[in-house]
C-alpha cells in the first residue's frame, strides 16, 4: 500500500467541496483530498453525489459520479456533473451525499461519506444574491453553545456565530438557518493568515455559511493574501472586511474582499462622509456592543430604520444607497 493509501486508510483523508461553474441546469461539484504527495499517481479518487435531500420537500433522487482528474499540487481532484443541481436556501436546504474512496490496484482503501450541499451566491452591484434572488441578512449574535436554530429558522434570522463548531455548521446546514462566521482568535491568540485560511476552507464546506467575517486587525495586505490564498477554497462563500463606522470610508476596498461591514457602538451612527461613499461593494450594518443576550429580528429591524433616518437626515428625498444587511450583538 502507498503512504497516500496508508493514510487514507487510517481515517485521515481530509476533503474539500467546491461548487465549479454552475446554472439552473448543470453544475460541476470538484472534491479534492490532500494527502501525502508520495505515490499519488498509483492512487485515485472516485465515487458519487446522491441526492438531494432536504426536510422539506421531496425531490425525486439523482446522482453523479466522481470523474478522477489525477494529482496536484495539493492531492487528488475529481469532478462531478450534476444535472438540474438542487441548491442549497435556508427555505429548502437541500442537501447531497458525497461518497468518496481512495482506490489503489483496483480496490477501495478507503471510503468517507458526508453531506454536502451547493450554495450559489455573490454580490451585484451593492447587494448580496442568493440563488437569484438579492438576500438582505438580518442576522443576530449567538453563542455557539447556546443557540436555538430553531428560532433561528422561524425568525427568518442568520446566526452571527465567532470561530462556529463543525457540529453547529452541521446542524445549520440540514435545518436551513444562514451563518455568519466571524473569525477570532485561537486559544486566546491572535490568528494568523496561514491559519485563517485553512478555516476558511472548512467553513466553505458548509453551504449554511454564507459570510466569512476576517479580523478587523488585519491588515489591508494580510487581507489581500488571505483572500487570495482562500479563493481556490472559498467557492461562492464570501468574504467581508470589517472597518469602523465612526471613521471616514477607506478609499480602497482591500482585493478579493466582497463586502465590507460597518461596525457601530451601542448608540453610535456612521460618519457622514458614509452618506456618499465611494465603496461600490456591499456594505453590512453591525451594532455591536449590546446585550447578545438580546439580540433578536425586532433589534434588526431597528437598526434598519435609525440607518433610514440617517440616510435621510440631511434633508435628501431618498437614500443615495441601500445596505446590504444588519448584525446586532
Amino acid at each position: 500500500m502507498t503512504a497516500a493509501a496508508r493514510a487514507a486508510a487510517d481515517g485521515d483523508m481530509p476533503l474539500r467541496v467546491i461548487l465549479g461553474p454552475c446554472d439552473d441546469m448543470r453544475a460541476e461539484v470538484f472534491v479534492r483530498a490532500a494527502l501525502p504527495t508520495t505515490s499519488l499517481r498509483t492512487v485515485r479518487l472516485e465515487g458519487e453525489l446522491t441526492g438531494p435531500e432536504c426536510r422539506r420537500s421531496i425531490t425525486l433522487p439523482a446522482g453523479a459520479s466522481l470523474n478522477d482528474l489525477g494529482a496536484g499540487e495539493t492531492g487528488l481532484l475529481a469532478k462531478a456533473v450534476l444535472t438540474e443541481p438542487a441548491f442549497w436556501t435556508p427555505e429548502l436546504p437541500n442537501l447531497y451525499r458525497l461518497t468518496a474512496r481512495l482506490v489503489a490496484g483496483g480496490q477501495a482503501v478507503a471510503t468517507t461519506t458526508r453531506r454536502v450541499g451547493l450554495r450559489r451566491s455573490g454580490v451585484r452591484g451593492r447587494s448580496l444574491w442568493l440563488e437569484g434572488r438579492r438576500w438582505v441578512p438580518r442576522g443576530i449574535a449567538c453563542d455557539p453553545d447556546s443557540h436555538d436554530l430553531a428560532v433561528m429558522r422561524d425568525a427568518s434570522v442568520a446566526a452571527v456565530v465567532a470561530d462556529p463548531p463543525e457540529a453547529l455548521l452541521a446542524a445549520a446546514d440540514e435545518s436551513g438557518v444562514a451563518i455568519i462566521a466571524v473569525a477570532e482568535s485561537e486559544n486566546g491568540r491572535p490568528l494568523d493568515a496561514d491559519a485563517l485560511v485553512e478555516r476558511i476552507g472548512r467553513w466553505a464546506m458548509h453551504p449554511s455559511v454564507m459570510l466569512a467575517m476576517l479580523p478587523r486587525a488585519f491588515t489591508e495586505a494580510e487581507l489581500v493574501a488571505v483572500a487570495a490564498n482562500a479563493r481556490r477554497l472559498k467557492g461562492t462563500m464570501l468574504l467581508a472586511g470589517e472597518v469602523t463606522a465612526a471613521s471616514p470610508p477607506p478609499r480602497e476596498i482591500p482585493a478579493g474582499i466582497d463586502c465590507m461591514c460597518l461596525a457601530l457602538d451601542d448608540s453610535g451612527l456612521p460618519h457622514d462622509a458614509w452618506r456618499d461613499a465611494a465603496p461600490a461593494v456591499p456594505l453590512i450594518a453591525w451594532r455591536r456592543g449590546g446585550d447578545a443576550e438580546h439580540a433578536s429580528r425586532s433589534r434588526c429591524d431597528r437598526l434598519q430604520a435609525t440607518l433610514a433616518a440617517w440616510g435621510l437626515a440631511d434633508g435628501r428625498a431618498r437614500q443615495p444607497w441601500d445596505w446590504s444587511g444588519y448584525l446586532v450583538s
